[in-house]
């Protein structure tokens, strides 16, 4: 009766606007939910990645569209070229040995997954509902996370291209040598423009294409190259010169130690620089060569004064921690200080000693209170298996666990493979394997470290440590089954990394027995519990036919291949730490407090864990560790009398400067 009575008093048009509205509310309400439903584990639509359309595909569905486009791109190259001549720059470059195969160009495809699906998720209701509608109408647009060795693909292209460039030419001084002692004869060349192939252009065109998953061939351009020093701006140079060369012989010394530099070194080191002092108005000046000065200070100073930094490294035996190196504080000649300064004094016309300039570097380790680290049992052991391994592979793997044997991981420390393996060349014992590029075959040293790589993994994760930094190999090798427990490593990159979020240094120990690697990770246990399921491998596929390529590097006829193709696929394991209760292992701040216990050197670590675990709840972390291995196609070098034309380098004669 009331509502009859409100109804008499309510206008009708106010009542059906009413009525409208409130049917207008829940047919959107019920769009909304009808749409949340359909999308509910899907990209929302209007989510694109490049020219791809991710709407309404899940994550695994979006997830093999976009690993079917890398592996396109990884067997397929990208082409590069320059009139007649071109090369093909491949993501991966091959090895004969497999595991030496490493990236200069790689996908994060995970990523790309993850920022595809959460997109308007995780944000109040508003601002997703507002995202939603501005991906229908305008189109999402993400990108994935490419990582570029940019001097790689750089050099690459140069030792390609570099015959059809003419650097511009500097203003250049030349001493005649045979007069120093009478007459000084000098004279300055005339400077010249040149034209040089832009590269930077071609790598960001490169970069460009990435981001949009295609392999677009890349049409290299130039760009003139302009002198920086210029004839007409050397003013009263051959007094200058006459200053300079009058301040010899001059002295370098360090400590005990004295180099003599006379007038002829001097004169050769001689050269026109630009002016970058304030005390001088004149545009050019009388410098060194810094190349020449460099090659002189490298091979005759810096190898009596240099010396390595050593940690000290230990052995856990009867009980104890016992010392087998001791630890030595490095001195390195600051070579670019030490040119600066010698310049400096001759600009300055001064006279005297030049006392070098060197820096040092403490060792990260020290012998003090070897015995109060906490070390008491092994809280963990990565395991690999080598068999099969060419000599050179089982020399380079015994130099690379003997590096690491003994070696102490700090608390809260984040470790870095790459960086306690150090150099990786001749000079520190390792041995080379072939990789191809282009159509040669070219020595490159770190084959083998790979194994290195994998069993620290494997040990860091059966200690139930947070891994920071970890790549699969691009494809899968022998060496590393099960699949998805490997981890590459290439200097600098990819890397290695982990924390040790422990109360207590951790030890290294390597050993070898047979065609088994073992790193023993020594600590102390902290009731943590490590839960890793075996690899889930799925989404097999075939790889391409055996790919030839013509060489002049191998008799006519022979042909030498790499490791035999293999399937692509997609793997996973899970894997979880439980931490005991009442422990806090989490990002550090401080280093722990335990009177009965002196941690030297103890660091708060500035690492954030949260990225080494995809969910952290209750003392328990969890990470889903993905790998995606690409279809590896057999590649052979074959040997030809000459190379066929789409092989062969045009002969195109070179750039000139006036085109």
């Amino acid at each position: 009766m009331f509502s009859g009575k409100l109804t008499n008093y309510l206008p009708k048009w106010l009542l059906e606007t009413a009525i409208i509205f409130f049917v207008a509310i829940i047919v959107l309400l019920t769009i909304i939910w009808l749409f949340e439903k359909k999308y509910q584990d899907k990209i929302y639509p209007g989510v694109w990645l490049g020219q791809y359309n991710l709407g309404g595909l899940t994550a695994n569905q979006a997830k093999q569209l976009i690993n079917n486009q890398t592996d396109k791109i990884n067997q397929q190259g990208i082409n590069f070229s320059y009139q007649n001549s071109e090369t093909i720059i491949y993501p991966v470059v091959a090895s004969f040995a497999g595991d030496l195969a490493y990236y200069i160009i790689g996908f994060d495809n995970d990523q790309a997954v993850n920022q595809a699906i959460s997109f308007a998720r995780g944000h109040n209701i508003f601002i997703n509902l507002e995202n939603k509608i501005k991906a229908l109408i305008l189109r999402k647009k993400i990108f994935p996370l490419i990582t570029l060795n940019e001097l790689k693909i750089a050099k690459n292209l140069r030792d390609k291209f570099s015959q059809f460039e003419q650097p511009a030419q500097d203003a250049t001084l030349i001493i005649d040598q045979t007069s120093i002692s009478s007459a000084l004869q000098s004279q300055i060349t005339q400077e010249k423009l040149g034209k040089i192939i832009d590269y930077q252009k071609g790598i960001n065109e490169l970069k460009f294409n990435l981001s949009q998953l295609t392999n677009k061939s890349i049409k290299l351009t130039t760009k003139t190259d302009y002198p920086k020093i210029y004839k007409a701006d050397c003013l009263n140079i051959e007094a200058k010169i006459a200053a300079a060369l009058n301040l010899a012989p001059l002295t370098l010394t360090y400590e005990k130690q004295s180099w003599t530099i006379n007038k002829n070194l001097l004169a050769d080191w001689l050269a026109l620089k630009n002016n970058s002092t304030t005390t001088n108005s004149d545009k050019i000046i009388i410098g060194l060569n810094q190349t020449k000065l460099e090659e002189y200070l490298n091979k005759e100073v810096a190898v009596k004064i240099n010396q390595e930094p050593i940690d000290a490294k230990f052995q856990f035996m009867n009980g104890r921690v016992t010392e087998f190196q001791a630890s030595q504080d490095g001195i390195e000649l600051n070579i670019t200080a030490t040119i600066n300064k010698i310049e400096e004094q001759i600009i300055n016309n001064q006279t005297g000693e030049i006392t070098l300039v060197v820096q040092l570097s403490k060792s990260a380790i020290h012998t003090e209170n070897i015995n109060e680290f906490g070390i008491k049992e092994i809280i963990g052991i990565g395991e690999s298996n080598f068999a099969g391994s060419p000599a050179n592979r089982r020399h380079n793997i015994k130099t690379g666990a003997n590096t690491l044997s003994g070696l102490l991981i700090k608390p809260n420390e984040e470790f870095s493979l790459n960086q306690a393996l150090g150099k990786i060349d001749k000079s520190t014992g390792y041995l080379p394997e072939l990789v191809i590029k282009e159509n040669k075959t070219i020595p490159e040293y770190g084959g083998g470290l790979c194994q290195i790589g994998t069993t620290m993994f494997r040990g860091a994760l059966a200690s139930g440590l947070p891994i920071t930094m970890r790549r699969n190999h691009s494809y899968r090798v022998v060496y590393y089954e099960p699949a998805g427990t490997d981890a590459a490593i290439y200097n600098p990159w990819p890397d290695l990394k982990f924390i040790n979020d422990t109360n207590n240094y951790i030890l290294i120990q390597s050993r070898i027995a047979g065609d088994k690697l073992f790193f023993d990770f020594w600590g102390a246990k902290d009731g943590r519990l490590v839960e890793q399921t075996k690899s889930t491998i799925y989404n097999i596929v075939k790889p391409g036919p055996t790919k030839l390529i013509e060489t002049l590097d191998l008799p006519i006829g022979e042909t030498k291949c790499t490791e035999h193709a293999h399937n692509g696929a997609d793997t996973y394991f899970d894997y979880q730490v439980t931490y005991p209760p009442g422990e806090i292992y989490s990002v550090r701040n401080s280093c722990p407090e335990n009177p009965k216990k002196i941690i030297p050197d103890c660091k708060p670590t500035t690492v954030s864990q949260t990225a080494a675990w995809d969910k952290i709840s209750n003392g328990v972390k969890t990470k889903k560790f993905s790998s995606h291995y690409v279809p590896w196609q057999e590649v052979c070098l074959i040997g030809v009398e000459k190379l066929s034309t789409e092989n062969n380098t045009a002969t195109t004669t070179p750039i000139s400067p006036t085109e």
